[in-house]
């Protein structure tokens, strides 16, 4: 071989051994790079015809098993979504409190019935009244403020939805722009070893926030899928988008997430997104869809049934309690009806003015069961009215029903029969109106309207209200308008029951106290409803279709919102009912007392009163006083947070797992890598020294010549 053939040769073992030392250089540095796959440098000769003419850079390979590969970035996945939502749950139960103290909501429940037994003992103590006063009001700022957080929680989750979507479309643009250039490197025969490191790093970080499958291509590029297959990067890449809410209530209806494909040539981004909510099995964005639709939800409305059923039960006993002295006036909610409606109650109810002593001016006795078939609401009051003579007058008002003594000194209340009490919608006549009401919230929480299907409902013709059928990737999956004609709620019911409507998705029924029933059919249990707008008016009151019925997300869950004892009572604390009208006290006789404490021990009870409560969010049918509800709740709160705490460590464990596996495949080992670089030092040396050698040949001959 002649000396320059030797130069040659000489050569490129110096550049290829000088390549191999970069690489091991790398490796080294990398030793403490999560995830980081060790290269290796392939070596093969230079034959030039049949003489070998030296050494080449063959390949720098990345070492991986492909199985391990993809096992780590779908475990890891899995724990990217446990561990979000475990942070999660960490604020939730920071919220909750511990179910021992006097400051969390079970606790502060605890506290109300303590001070409701207290005053009971002693009504005529005005401290211990504004102590029961402030127990209540302690309750229901605690509900009212679990309830608010809640739907902060879901504007945090959605915020975070869409900070994970931005990232999500830089890292998938990036792992694009890296396939185009390992192909370009690929054609032009140069290594693409780092390059597919770099590949591999971002598309672990997508794997933390979407599942994702990998699919190697020919060219050396990689296609990127989710786990059901919906393509996120393949001939040309995808582009996430999502609209996250400005505002978050209990009735917003969020935007899906929808796949755009993005043009490979021009950039230009097709409008017409495909939905890919339902498809997200894991990473971040699974366990913030899971938390801003279902866990957070889920509480909200079991609050939400919380509050309507305390709120319920004490304004109950209260509408039956008397206060004393009474009220001059008492004013109730708006409930919708309309003095042309049948009255609709049965049993029997008093209505009293009483004096400042407690003696009875005036009482009109209504046996409701008595009345001529046909009686609207407006007989009912005239009857009243009539039997008063001018000592006290009922008016119902667009919904509103008040009841107020002509003389300024005197006070009214509603008594019930004790044998045979007024009943509405399984409620009182002042229950029903919300007369002596004690609590109020956003919404009432009950909707036993005590409407039948025969009657006529009331509502203005023309009036519309739109409803949506939601389903579980948030996207619409049919909508319907009503259009209000005149005739009876039958009516009504049987357009939305009606093929084409809603009738394909549910059933909507009322029961036997007026409450609309809206159930899934079967393979729709997914499905909910959403009133999207709603103009329709039953006469002058204003009351909408959907307000009076409860049709909507936030006439559950907002009844926790905004709970809070009426101010005319938390104003006067003598307005407090702890006593019982002596419902046998004739006009002129004492019929209250100052120190009654009947009404009071009523209210106490309801400690240990069992309440019936619907299957709700996580929790199914439950029979149990409002204290055992409340710490349920809790409970419940506390097991969902428990397993996925569990999760999170069960999944963090595999994925380490897999992680230490890999490892053992693609890891650095830094004794392997040093007794490399030892090899590869020797023989760039070695390669140096016949370079060396040559030049010095080089120098004799030049020389001698």
């Amino acid at each position: 071989m002649s000396l320059n053939g030797v130069l040659q040769t000489a050569l490129t073992g110096l550049f290829t051994n000088q390549s191999a030392l970069r690489t091991t250089s790398s490796n080294i540095a990398n030793v403490n790079t999560p995830g980081y796959a060790r290269q290796v440098v392939r070596q093969e000769p230079i034959i030039a015809g049949s003489t070998p003419a030296g050494v080449k850079l063959a390949d720098v390979e990345r070492i991986v098993d492909r199985f391990l590969e993809a096992s780590a970035l779908s475990s890891g996945a899995d724990a990217s979504r446990y561990s979000i939502e475990r942070r999660f749950h960490d604020r939730i139960q920071a919220l909750l409190g511990r179910p021992d103290q006097n400051n969390s909501l079970s606790g502060r429940l605890d506290t109300l019935f303590q001070k409701l037994g207290a005053v009971a003992q002693d009504p005529t103590k005005l401290v211990l009244r504004q102590d029961a006063l402030s127990s209540i009001q302690d309750f229901a700022n605690e509900i009212s403020r679990l309830a608010s957080e809640v739907q902060r929680l879901r504007a945090d989750a959605s915020n975070q939805i869409s900070e994970r979507i931005s990232n999500i479309n830089k890292t998938i643009e990036r792992i694009d722009s890296l396939n185009g250039v390992i192909i370009q490197e690929n054609v032009a025969g140069r290594q693409t070893g780092a390059l597919e490191e770099q590949r591999a790093q971002a598309l672990t970080a997508l794997s933390e926030m979407i599942d994702i499958r990998v699919h190697q291509q020919g060219d050396g590029s990689v296609h990127v899928t989710t786990e059901d297959g919906t393509v996120l990067l393949g001939g040309a890449r995808v582009e996430l988008r999502y609209s996250a809410p400005a505002l978050v209530t209990s009735e917003t209806r969020f935007s899906p997430i929808t796949a755009h494909n993005v043009d490979p040539t021009s950039g230009a981004i097709d409008p017409n997104g495909k939905p890919i909510d339902a498809t997200i099995q894991a990473g971040e964005l699974k366990g913030l869809l899971t938390l801003r639709d279902e866990t957070l939800p889920d509480m909200a409305r079991e609050l939400g049934n919380l509050g309507a059923m305390v709120m319920d039960a004490i304004n109950a006993v209260h509408n039956d309690n008397a206060a004393f002295p009474a009220p001059n006036t008492l004013t109730g909610r708006n409930t919708g009806l309309l003095s042309t409606d049948l009255h609709g109650f049965t049993g029997n109810a008093a209505f009293a003015v009483t004096d400042a002593s407690g003696a009875v001016v005036a009482r009109a006795d209504i046996d409701f069961d008595a009345l001529a078939p046909g009686t609207t609401i407006g007989g009912v009051v005239a009857a009243i009215n009539a039997s008063l003579g001018g000592a006290g007058t009922v008016s119902l008002s667009n919904g509103v029903l008040s009841f107020a003594a002509t003389d300024p000194t005197h006070g009214v209340l509603v008594a019930q029969d004790p044998a045979d009490p007024s009943s509405r919608g399984g409620r009182s006549f002042s229950q029903f109106f919300g007369l002596n009401d004690l609590l109020e919230a956003q919404v009432p929480g009950t909707y036993d309207t005590g409407f039948a299907g025969t009657d006529n409902h009331g509502f203005t013709p023309g009036g519309t209200v739109s409803f949506e059928v939601v389903g579980a990737d948030n996207q619409v999956v049919a909508s319907y308008t009503h259009t209000i004609a005149a005739g009876d709620f039958n009516a009504i019911l049987a357009d939305l029951n009606g093929a084409g409507a809603l009738g394909t998705y549910f059933t909507f029924a009322l029961d036997g106290n007026g409450a609309l029933q809206v159930t899934p059919k079967p393979g729709f249990d997914k499905l909910s409803i959403h009133v999207k707008s709603d103009s329709t008016a039953r006469g002058g009151s204003a009351m909408t279709f959907s307000k009076l019925f409860g049709v909507g997300e936030r006439y559950l869950a907002d009844a926790a919102v905004d709970m809070q004892v009426r101010k005319v009572v938390a104003d006067n604390p003598e307005q407090l009912a702890l006593g019982i009208f002596d419902y046998g006290a004739a006009v002129g006789q004492l019929a209250l007392a100052a120190g009654d404490n009947e009404g009071g021990q009523a209210l106490h009870a309801l400690e240990l009163a069992l309440q019936s409560f619907d299957a709700t969010g996580k929790l199914g049918a439950f029979n149990g006083t409002l204290a055992q509800y409340g710490a349920a709740i809790l409970a419940n709160m506390g097991l969902v947070a428990e397993q996925v705490t569990s999760r999170e460590t069960d999944s963090m464990a595999l994925a380490q797992e897999i992680s230490r596996r890999r490892a053992d495949v693609s890891g650095v080992n830094i004794d392997e890598e040093l007794s490399n670089m030892v090899i590869y030092q020797n023989a760039y040396n070695a390669s140096a020294r016949i370079i060396s050698t040559v030049r010095e040949l080089y120098d004799t001959l030049l020389t001698l010549v």
